[in-house]
């Protein structure tokens, strides 16, 4: 039995972690993305007071299961945010904005390594959103 998310513990987790784990980029350093990527646990990320940025960022998690669960925290001042997964075949299991908040359930894939990738267009404000394996 996984033991629930706990938003807390992930804000915990994010001041204890500033590096890119198992990131291939990053935001500029400047917006210190804060990234937690527990393999077959969760992948978390974290960037706050983002002011006009325009940017994509991905990341390779490795998941063994293929039921995830996506929690977001965003506060958008404006602009736009896309979160895009794909599971290890390749298959687009999530592509839309990350919300304020309500979870988000989205069909299984097959586990492996997955890439997430976050896509900022005129993006003001902060990005926080775990996405957990269930």
């Amino acid at each position: 039995m996984r033991t629930p998310f706990r938003p807390a513990a992930a804000l915990i987790a994010f001041a204890l972690s500033t590096a890119a784990c198992g990131g291939d980029n990053a935001l500029a350093p400047a917006y210190e993305p804060q990234v937690v990527n527990t393999p077959n646990v969760a992948f978390s990320f974290q960037a706050t007071d983002l002011q006009d940025v325009d940017d994509v960022v991905a990341y390779t998690w490795n998941a063994s299961s293929g039921s995830v669960v996506i929690h977001p925290a965003t506060a958008t001042t404006s602009g736009t945010i896309t979160l895009v997964i794909k599971d290890a075949a390749g298959t687009v299991i999530y592509n839309g904005t990350v919300p304020a908040s309500g979870d988000i359930t989205p069909a299984a894939g097959v586990g492996g390594p997955w890439r997430i990738k976050v896509t900022l267009v005129n993006y003001t404000g902060t990005i926080n959103f775990a996405v957990q394996m269930q």
